[in-house]
């Protein structure tokens, strides 16, 4: 399995390589970095200050390199920058599974949006989470109640931060079902 992983805007180079490396090792799925793509301005909603996350993926799932050919070949965007989807507050992510999209937002997944330390490693694990948490979603998963399992659903990061990054029991056994191996 393949899955396509596009910088949208400018998250941390570094991060990007090791989210990467750690979708391989984690869930055995070979990882292609596409080039930057920068934000689409017209996404930014000034009086939120946050970004909206369809036009995002809309915008970004059009660009050739990046084109939507094949459902089965996934598409991860991250940004560094503050996301919502209509009604709500914020996401720290969002999947569109017609289009085998989705996107995570960066910006609530650091500590220093909450006046913490900057903690590059605590950031990066939150990433790799919403990440698996998202391919999850696109491989037809939906919330798991157990809520260390990585399909837990998560409105803050306490909730994430004690969730691990692998699939329960009952989660891996539905993916198996569904023709996914771990």
């Amino acid at each position: 399995m393949l899955i396509r992983v596009v910088p949208v805007g400018n998250p941390p180079e570094k991060i990007m390589s090791v989210l990467c490396s750690q979708i391989e090792n984690s869930l055995g799925i070979k990882c292609r970095l596409i080039r930057q793509i920068p934000l689409p301005e017209h996404a930014l909603n000034i009086w939120r200050r946050q970004y909206n996350c369809e036009t995002i993926m809309q915008e970004v799932s059009n660009i050739p390199e990046v084109k939507f050919i094949d459902k089965e070949i996934p598409t991860l965007m991250i940004t560094e920058q503050d996301i919502y989807f209509k009604g709500l507050s914020f996401v720290f992510g969002l999947e569109e599974s017609d289009t085998g999209c989705c996107i995570i937002s960066l910006a609530r997944l650091m500590p220093e949006f909450y006046d913490e330390t900057p903690n590059e490693k605590l950031a990066t694990e939150r990433l790799i989470k919403e990440a698996i948490h998202e391919i999850g979603h696109l491989k037809g998963m939906d919330h798991c109640g157990n809520f260390k399992c990585v399909m837990a659903y998560s409105p803050s990061v306490g909730d994430m931060d004690q969730k691990e990054r692998t699939f329960c029991e009952k989660c891996k056994i539905e993916l198996m079902t569904k023709g996914i191996k771990l």
